[in-house]
Order: C-alpha cells, then sequence, then structure tokens
C-alpha cells in the first residue's frame, strides 16, 4: 500500500507543525491536521486518510477516545500514537486498542535536538560540545 495522505491529531500546534513538515517533504504526504479527537471525527468526514498520527493526552475527546470511536467504524486505517507515556501497560492497552506503532515524544525531541547538533557542527565545527 503506498501512503499518500496523513491525519496528525495533535493539540500542540508546535508538534503538529513540525510533523507535518517531516511528513510532507521527507515522505510526501498530503497532510491534514485536527487539534483534538472530536475536530478529528468531522475532519474524518471529509477525508480518508492512509495512516494517522495520534496524539493522547487531548483536550475535548482524547486519543483514547477517538481511537475507540474511530475502531466502532474504522478497524484498518493504521494509526501511530505520540505519546510521553512510556510504560507497558499503557501500549499494552494501545495495541490492544488497534494501533500500528507509537512514538514516545521524549525520544522524538532528544533524536531532533541531537540531529540539529550536528548540522551545526557541520557549519561550524568549533561550536561548543
Amino acid at each position: 500500500m503506498t501512503l499518500r495522505k496523513a491525519l496528525i491529531i495533535e493539540d500542540d500546534s508546535k508538534i503538529r507543525m513540525l510533523f507535518k513538515r517531516l511528513l510532507e517533504k521527507k515522505f510526501r504526504l498530503e497532510v491534514s491536521e485536527a487539534v483534538d479527537g472530536q475536530h478529528a471525527l468531522e475532519v474524518l468526514k471529509n477525508i480518508a486518510p492512509d495512516i494517522i498520527f495520534l496524539d493522547i493526552g487531548m483536550p475535548r475527546m482524547n486519543g483514547v477516545e477517538f481511537l475507540a470511536a474511530l475502531r466502532q467504524t474504522d478497524e484498518v486505517t493504521p494509526v501511530v500514537v505520540l505519546t510521553s507515556f512510556n510504560s507497558k501497560e499503557f501500549v499494552e492497552k494501545m495495541v490492544g486498542l488497534g494501533i500500528s506503532g507509537f512514538i514516545i515524544k521524549t525520544d522524538f525531541v532528544v533524536s531532533l535536538e541531537e540531529r540539529i547538533y550536528e548540522i551545526f557542527q557541520k557549519i561550524s565545527p568549533a561550536y561548543p560540545q
């Protein structure tokens, strides 16, 4: 299956923008956005994404509630959870709800920071270690 459309459901506008840019530029996806689960259900009336990136902690309708609502009508669209939670119980619960994978936000931020540092080193080798 060739992925063409993605939906990012994330209340933090900076994280949403960062993911959107990455998905558009690196993976050439057409990206739609929603600020919470309730907004995402409205967006889904107009698009059929090939993959969904889902935050858990959001206002109005959180990611767990959204995923439960989604799976009532759509059991196949891959969902990747974006979360700060990293407990075995949480991951098992989310897998039980039908996620395809998860990204720990703290790991993402750390790897992004390392990548930026590498770029700074190339531009200016004297950049402090």
